[in-house]
């Protein structure tokens, strides 16, 4: 296995999309245009895993109402990236902070998958607060050229 490495997080500038004329949703859709990359939250109080179709596709898990089972979530998970996971997790609960991990994942053909996650602490008034995120597939960078002929609404 190879050694674990952890990274310093730079908070880095936010970069205003409409700068340069483009909107929040159109950012969102090249984002999501050639690679799954889905959102998701947490609700600490409840434990509730609350995330978008791509997540499900992502882990080879069938969607449903939107709500992931965090025990049937853990079995998708390689067994030697579990513990790092769940170490990240209850650091940016415990530190209210930003994290970032690349672990393997089981698709849906029944292969592991290297993925991204990357995820915050976020304060929400009265309750212990939730962690929001992104995970998107993380592939070895290859030359690859793509098109959409896709006209979208």
């Amino acid at each position: 296995m190879d050694p674990l490495r952890f990274d310093q997080f730079q908070q880095r500038e936010y970069q205003d999309c409409t700068s340069v004329g483009l909107t929040e949703h159109e950012v969102v859709e090249l984002v999501q245009e050639f690679r799954l990359y889905g959102f998701w939250r947490i609700d600490l109080d409840t434990g509730m895993f609350y995330a978008t179709p791509d997540v499900f596709r992502i882990f080879g898990l069938t969607a449903n109402d939107g709500k992931i089972n965090l025990v049937e979530f853990r079995t998708r998970i390689h067994p030697d990236d579990l513990p790092m996971l769940m170490e990240s997790f209850e650091r940016t609960c415990r530190q209210k902070q930003s994290y970032h991990n690349i672990y393997r994942a089981l698709g849906e053909t029944g292969n592991y998958k290297f993925v991204r996650t990357v995820g915050k602490f976020r304060e929400k008034p009265g309750t212990a607060g939730e962690i929001v995120g992104i995970t998107y597939e993380f592939f070895e960078r290859l030359r690859t050229v793509a098109f959409s002929d896709d006209e979208k609404p």
